[in-house]
């Protein structure tokens, strides 16, 4: 019998998997080792020899200890959804902007500076988004609509020295995800009580995939090797779509039933 070993994720995937072992650990609890070229996972549960790994890391902050567990999870060969070299791609925000910029897509213009002691030459005309480091579920981001808000805000980011990025604001109507998994697609309207629009997600709407759509997801699926990919589009009052970012662990709130088998067999087909 297969191990199917389960990166965080919801509880619910382990009846995906009947006919399998299925383990269920989390990154923050457990290390991870090779040895002779195997692969072990280690936590206060036990150890791990997995045959197939489900990587369901889900908004959380990244750590230089889960791209080495990565590294590790390539080297092994143990087969991965997403694959390690895939999810390595996507690990880090600015090269992820980046992949979408090469592709000719429609991706958001930044700015950006290494450290927050150049917060001075970022500013931009007001409402803007300031984006602190590699964080990502709406976590390091806040929404400057004031000068007192950006001076206060650059004297809390001041002990910080990661990268920054600021972003005009878009008003946006709907956040729109446009996800692929395999060869399907599916597509959700969405929209955040607040500003920030996969935050605090209040209203869920399906919708048909546009052709010229589909095809830009397909093609970043294809281009990154993804078994499965989410791109998330701002929609503004005018029609304009611009994407913001892809999501290479999306979460599958509130699409159906459908997608949650189509990736799961997946899984099982490693």
């Amino acid at each position: 019998m297969k191990t199917i070993l389960i990166i965080n994720g919801e509880k619910y995937w382990q009846d995906y998997f009947a006919g399998f072992d299925v383990v269920q650990k989390k990154v923050q609890t457990s290390e991870f080792i090779v040895k002779n070229a195997e692969l072990y996972a280690i936590d206060e549960n036990g150890v791990c020899k997995p045959d197939i790994i489900f990587w369901r890391l889900g908004a959380i902050n990244p750590e230089a200890k889960h791209r080495n567990i990565l590294e590790l999870i390539e080297y092994s060969g143990i087969p991965c959804v997403n694959s390690a070299s895939t999810l390595l791609i996507g690990y880090e925000r600015l090269s992820m902007l980046n992949r979408l910029k090469k592709l000719g897509l429609p991706v958001i213009d930044f700015n950006v500076a290494t450290n927050t002691t150049q917060l001075k030459n970022l500013e931009m005309q007001f409402p803007f988004v300031v984006k602190v480091g590699n964080h990502h579920g709406g976590y390091g981001k806040s929404l400057i609509s004031t000068e007192e808000q950006w001076e206060e805000l650059k004297d809390l980011l001041f002990i910080h020295q990661d990268y920054v990025t600021t972003e005009k604001f878009i008003d946006y109507q709907y956040d729109i995800r446009y996800l692929a998994i395999n060869d399907k697609v599916w597509v959700m309207k969405r929209k955040g009580k607040y500003w920030k629009a996969n935050s605090l997600t209040q209203e869920y709407q399906l919708i048909e995939p546009e052709k010229e759509w589909i095809e830009k997801v397909k093609m970043l699926q294809e281009n990154i090797k993804a078994d499965i990919v989410a791109i998330d589009v701002l929609e503004t009052e005018n029609g304009e779509k611009i994407i913001v970012e892809y999501n290479d662990i999306p979460g599958l709130s509130g699409f159906p039933e459908d997608a949650k088998l189509e990736l799961s067999n997946i899984v099982k087909s490693k």
